[in-house]
């Protein structure tokens, strides 16, 4: 079988190398002419490429509809597709959303925004295709990243145990491990699974929690004034993390995972716990 992906040295990427052999397509995808000549003959496409940080239109949108496009051209058996928790609506906020809730995203976000056009473009064209919806994915290999994503570069990890966190009361987290979301992968290529799948680990982490994984004080503070803050001080340079991002962390409802569980014997192999802080101690230079 012949396994193509784009995006195959980003986080979800690296990690399902290390469970199945695939050709990694190489190619802007933004080029359409490129894309078809890489996937020719594909048995499968994994498309994973996106630009997240910051959000780009031409990649996500504008590149996922021409690897929709090559597919169908190139008449590719099947196609799997990587959104996210973010398409989905906001819900009641400990209440937990399976694969039907709607797919309308999360207002003033404009990764939730794309998210949901790349689902609105697969709901249009004629492919055998599956839509993998993870929550935040996190493996040590991606610290760095995630590190400039979250700290910038004006905060050393470091200094995180030094520091009192500020998080809001209501907060929770989702995350699942990298290499969990790419062996899901590889049970939905292995058994032509099409449709969507919640990829999600256990516990549902709350603010305390991440807390005492960090190894830091607790802070709390409102959560208006928490997006009020971001938004100051991401305009100052002082740190990445806008309010839109901010929002979209209160706002992406928690997923259930049993569709996962029963139609792909997918079960997480890393607590969230266990993620969040593998990813700190390799941010520390720990791992």
């Amino acid at each position: 079988m012949r396994i193509v992906v784009t995006g195959g040295s980003g986080n979800v990427g690296t990690a399902l190398r290390r469970h199945i052999e695939f050709e990694d397509v190489g190619v802007d995808v933004r080029a359409l002419s490129s894309l078809r000549d890489a996937i020719r003959g594909a048995d499968v496409v994994v498309h994973l490429a996106w630009a997240i940080k910051p959000t780009n239109r031409e990649t996500n949108v504008d590149g996922s509809e021409h690897v929709l496009a090559a597919c169908v051209k190139e008449e590719i058996g099947h196609l799997v597709c990587a959104s996210s928790v973010a398409a989905y609506a906001p819900a009641a906020r400990w209440s937990r959303v399976d694969e039907s809730w709607p797919v309308t995203g999360i207002p003033g976000s404009s990764y939730s925004a794309h998210k949901v056009r790349l689902e609105e473009m697969i709901s249009r064209y004629p492919l055998p295709c599956t839509v993998i919806r993870p929550c935040g994915i996190g493996q040590a290999s991606a610290a760095d990243q995630l590190r400039r994503w979250l700290l910038g570069r004006w905060l050393p990890p470091r200094l995180l145990p030094w520091l009192p966190l500020p998080l809001w009361d209501g907060l929770r987290l989702q995350l699942v491990h990298s290499d969990d979301v790419a062996r899901a992968i590889v049970e939905i290529v292995r058994r032509k699974a099409l449709g969507a799948f919640n990829l999600a680990s256990e516990p549902v982490l709350t603010a305390p929690m991440i807390a005492e994984r960090v190894g830091a004080g607790r802070l709390p503070v409102p959560y208006p004034v928490i997006e009020k803050l971001a938004g100051a001080t991401s305009k100052l340079g002082l740190q990445p993390l806008t309010p839109e991002w901010v929002r979209m962390a209160d706002q992406a409802p928690l997923v259930r995972t049993t569709r996962a569980h029963e139609d792909l014997g997918w079960w997480p192999e890393h607590d969230a716990r266990d993620v969040l802080s593998e990813v700190v101690m390799a941010m520390g230079g720990r791992a």
